[in-house]
């Protein structure tokens, strides 16, 4: 029982940072596309 609850707090320390990130790159790509194109700093 404590070997499960070990494998799943690790999973869901792997599991939830991804699902976060995929929001966050979908929350920028949508800003992306409505914010008109900056110019490159370079």
């Amino acid at each position: 029982m404590i070997m499960g609850a070990a494998i799943a707090s690790v999973a869901w320390i792997c599991f939830v940072p991804w699902t976060k990130l995929k929001e966050l790159r979908a929350q920028e790509e949508q800003q992306g596309r409505t914010d008109p194109p900056e110019a490159d700093p370079r």
